[in-house]
């Protein structure tokens, strides 16, 4: 703690699986009913009454009696190879969803959206926020930063938790992390049973594990997003250049792109380098723009499978097409234009164990209303096995944070 009695830290990122003892305030809402701190995570303004977070045990009956394919599987097959997934670090599925399911996945990105957008155009002193683990802030957002965030994702500040942003983010107040707890579509996808079964053939093994989720709305204007890739931990960072099949054994996260209105490469478009993943390099590997990157790391390095020479590619993608990226992948986005629709996309990202130690790392984010309702059995168990990191510390090794060595 700072010192100041009316200031309260932010939770740990996984705080379900921490041992040392929390402050009382941030305590507080992981001992009590997770129906209090679940309507604490939907203040009554945002009006969201079929919000996942408050399903009752029918409800996830309904969901898996009701379920309909989301996915052409004929299609996955036909585009998916996992060696290749493993050599190139990313696999790019065109056309794979239903005509239906386009028109329910945009529309869910859609609502989700919005919910985002209501929030930050609320008055947040109507938050409980002595229920969400921490005194109410007295800082608040701008009217400018409000304006700046609207209609987009990953554009609230979100330095320090001064004005309660990082609170609301890992509590999943604000929709656009884990949205799949606010809309029940997403839901659905994120515990689909073809979506669970593209993500064992990426990551090549049967027992799968959650990670995060997040709504990706790029609108107009928006800046583009610079190059980068992500650390996965278990040791595996900044290791040192690797083959595909060592490369298999590590703890492997899998960040799953869907694109239900697919994007130009121009126009908000996503950038990757084949092969730069098995450099396992994410403290170096970045860079603020295309020539910057030709310039600096990518600079005569050569495919450590096929020897040749690596280079940006500019993905452009139709509509119902998704893209399959290894954590360690170098990717980026393309700015997008002014006056031009927003470029609709989810995040669902899974991963697997370490082959040799077994364990798995912990998520970088499930909200705790979550991790709670799995830890007291009150989830479907397919939804509480792919949470079990989050509160599993003998499945994690005593990690508590995914970046852990």
């Amino acid at each position: 703690m700072n010192g100041d009695p009316e200031y309260i830290e932010t939770m740990p990122q996984n705080p379900l699986l921490v041992t040392e003892t929390l402050d009382p305030i941030l305590a507080k809402p992981l001992l009590g009913p997770t129906s209090e701190l679940a309507i604490a995570t939907r203040p009554v303004f945002l009006d969201n009454r079929e919000s996942p977070v408050q399903w009752s045990e029918n409800d996830w009956k309904h969901l898996e009696v009701n379920r309909q394919d989301i996915f052409d599987m004929s299609a996955i097959m036909e585009q998916f190879d996992q060696a290749s997934f493993l050599t190139d670090g990313y696999a790019i599925l065109k056309e794979i969803m239903t005509p239906e399911v386009i028109k329910k996945w945009t529309e869910s990105l859609k609502y989700g959206q919005q919910l985002n957008d209501r929030l930050l155009k609320s008055d947040w002193s109507q938050i409980n926020w002595q229920a969400l683990g921490r005194t109410q802030p007295k800082t608040f957002l701008t009217a400018n930063e409000i304006k700046n965030a609207l209609g987009g994702s990953q554009m609230v500040p979100q330095t320090d938790d001064e004005a309660g942003v990082k609170t609301l983010r890992q509590h999943s107040v604000l929709a656009e992390y884990f949205p799949a707890g606010h809309v029940p579509f997403l839901m659905d996808v994120l515990t689909h049973p073809q979506m669970l079964q593209l993500q064992r053939m990426c990551l090549g093994c049967h027992d799968i594990y959650f990670d995060h989720n997040q709504l990706l709305t790029r609108s107009a204007g928006y800046a583009g997003g610079t190059w980068h890739s992500h650390k996965i931990g278990g040791g595996t960072d900044n290791g040192g250049i690797t083959s595909p099949l060592e490369y298999q054994t590590q703890p492997n996260f899998n960040l799953t792109l869907c694109y239900p209105q697919g994007f130009e490469a121009k126009d908000g478009g996503l950038k990757l380098i084949r092969g730069s993943h098995l450099f396992r390099d994410p403290t170096g590997c970045h860079a603020t723009n295309d020539e910057e990157m030709q310039k600096g790391w990518l600079a005569k390095r050569l495919h450590p499978v096929t020897n040749q020479p690596m280079k940006i590619e500019h993905l452009s993608l139709p509509p119902g097409s998704i893209v399959c990226c290894l954590s360690h992948a170098a990717h980026a986005v393309e700015p997008k234009a002014s006056l031009k629709k927003p470029r609709w996309c989810s995040l669902y990202c899974y991963k697997k164990a370490d082959d040799v130690s077994g364990y798995v790392q912990p998520p970088h984010s499930v909200p705790p209303i979550w991790a709670m309702k799995a830890l007291r059995g009150e989830l479907p168990a397919v939804l509480t096995e792919l949470f079990r990191p989050s509160f599993d510390n003998k499945l994690t090794g005593g990690r508590t944070h995914y970046e852990q060595t």
